[in-house]
């Protein structure tokens, strides 16, 4: 029996994609995911979260969708997920996904038997913790994402994690924001961080136009 695990990384940056990942394997290979000390991946290292993941590609198959920053900024987000979980489903068609839930009654939603889809539906919160199978989607998600940034980097600097808490982060999206510069394609424009500075430097620039 085939199973598939589904996680993401990258929901609440301000920066980046969303990247979303389906990791197929065999039931019976499941145990070789514990033993190789599969799990969820934000309790552990880059290093080892690498690692894993070239492992884990050699024992499983890897569906991928990638959702860019404009996709984020025009579409509802549960919509883009649920639209790339279904697409991921039906592509690997396995007899049984687990679905790390980012919306509640998420198996309903996805209208999978609609598509044809006769496999077994599990979807769950925290189901990176329980399933190792999720946890495995969820290294090979981490692992691409922090790629995908680490390119972008290259040209940019340094700017952190790309999440709203990180100061790194907050300072480069108010730097580029003064600069009057377009913002480039990898910034969320939709997320309350970008928006709440475009609205401070609006207020800035009436304010002086006031004096």
């Amino acid at each position: 029996m085939k199973v598939l695990g589904i996680d993401e990384a990258g929901r609440g940056p301000v920066l980046g994609p969303l990247v979303m990942v389906g990791y197929l394997i065999d039931e019976e290979k499941i145990s070789t995911l514990k033993k190789m000390g599969v799990k969820d991946s934000k309790v552990l290292s880059p290093k080892i979260r690498e690692e894993l993941a070239e492992k884990l590609e050699k024992i499983g198959d890897i569906f991928i969708r990638v959702i860019e920053p404009h996709q984020i900024d025009g579409f509802n987000l549960n919509r883009l997920e649920k639209i790339a979980t279904r697409d991921i489903v039906l592509e690997s068609n396995p007899d049984h996904v687990i679905i790390d839930a980012f919306e509640k009654r998420l198996e309903e939603k996805l209208g999978l038997s609609y598509h044809g889809y006769q496999g077994k539906i599990t979807s769950e919160h925290k189901a990176d913790v329980k399933y190792e199978v999720v946890g495995a989607a969820s290294i090979v998600a981490k692992v691409l994402r922090d790629k995908a940034i680490e390119k972008l980097k290259v040209d940019y600097g340094d700017f952190g994690s790309g999440y709203p808490s990180d100061p790194k982060t907050s300072r480069f999206v108010q730097e580029l924001i003064r600069s009057k510069q377009n913002l480039p394609g990898f910034v969320r424009r939709s997320w309350d961080t970008v928006r709440r500075e475009v609205e401070k430097e609006s207020q800035i620039k009436l304010e002086n136009f006031l004096e």
